[in-house]
């Protein structure tokens, strides 16, 4: 029997989300629930209560970390929607009658899930691998309802794969924001087998301009993202900077942009270079051989990472 909390209960039990309401739930001839956590509506055809606790316990934890990259973003009354699909057949049936011609694009994706504009679509065949895409991609669903301006898509791919590793104990949900087993992994295949992208083609990069790509290819620019992100958020020197053009970004206030934030999709690769540059990193050589140096310490499989 779910467990059914109203209005953020203060004596729900340790470790849960206080679930604001509960009521049925169908699309077609799918039917499923639909559950509402403070900043989510959660419409799932999951029949394990634990399951569905843990999935929105990630969620909101996840939120939580999305806000402190850009705190202050405009509120909004209505919560992020998320499909939670138990079956492939369902979330299938779901992506092909809502993304019309792009839906083979969606159904190709490897984890089961992806964001398209501020709505989160995936279906559960490992739990773990699902709260892990959920975590990535609530990041782009977050930035799509918050954000005004686009922040480069290299930039949102690494901060997104920042929550990829994460954890789920009994009274918390943790993220390691520095580590994680596979892009370090990918990372250390790419500097191995030499196919690294230069920095400055880096940024300027679509996840989408890779679909079609050696699959290394694409899981080595993923990596080099998530590395890219790893840094800018954690040194000193590039810190404050990229938490104030994150601001700026999701304000609208941008003194330049490569891009309105307003599901066109539209940016232009050009400008990321100068974006960045504005904003984050004045010396882009500088901005290189740090980049340069925090790859390779990224990449290190057991050593401790300095500075990071």
């Amino acid at each position: 029997m779910l467990l059914l909390l109203i209005g953020g209960c203060a004596n729900h039990p340790k470790g849960q989300i206080a679930y604001e309401r509960v009521t049925g739930w169908a699309w077609h001839d799918i039917t499923g629930r639909q559950i509402e956590t403070e900043h989510y509506i959660i419409y799932t055809t999951l029949t394990d209560d634990a399951q569905v606790q843990r999935f929105a316990r990630v969620m909101e934890a996840a939120h939580t970390k999305y806000t402190e990259l850009a705190p202050g973003v405009e509120k909004f009354d209505r919560q992020l929607p998320l499909f939670v699909f138990a079956t492939y057949n369902e979330w299938a049936r779901y992506t092909i009658a809502t993304t019309g011609k792009d839906a083979d694009a969606y159904l190709s994706v490897m984890n089961g899930g992806y964001a398209v504009k501020d709505q989160f679509v995936c279906w559960v065949s490992n739990e773990t691998d699902a709260l892990t895409t959920a975590a990535h991609e609530g990041f782009h669903q977050f930035v799509a309802r918050h954000f005004r301006t686009r922040i480069p898509p290299t930039l949102e791919e690494g901060l997104a794969s920042t929550f990829e590793s994460v954890s789920v104990g009994k009274e918390a949900v943790t993220f390691d924001q520095v580590r994680n087993h596979r892009r370090q992994t990918a990372l250390r295949e790419a500097i191995d087998g030499d196919y690294l992208i230069p920095l400055e083609t880096l940024v300027m990069i679509h996840a989408g301009d890779l679909r079609d790509r050696d699959p290394r290819l694409r899981e080595g620019y993923y990596a080099q993202a998530w590395a890219l992100a790893v840094m800018l958020r954690t040194d000193p020197t590039y810190r404050d900077a990229t938490l104030n053009m994150l601001r700026v970004a999701a304000s609208g206030n941008t003194t330049m942009e490569i891009g309105r934030n307003d599901g066109s999709q539209m940016y232009y690769p050009s400008r990321v270079k100068p974006f960045l540059q504005h904003y984050v990193a004045p010396d882009w050589a500088r901005l290189e051989a740090d980049y340069a140096k925090a790859i390779q310490q990224l990449s290190a499989k057991d050593e401790p990472l300095n500075n990071l």
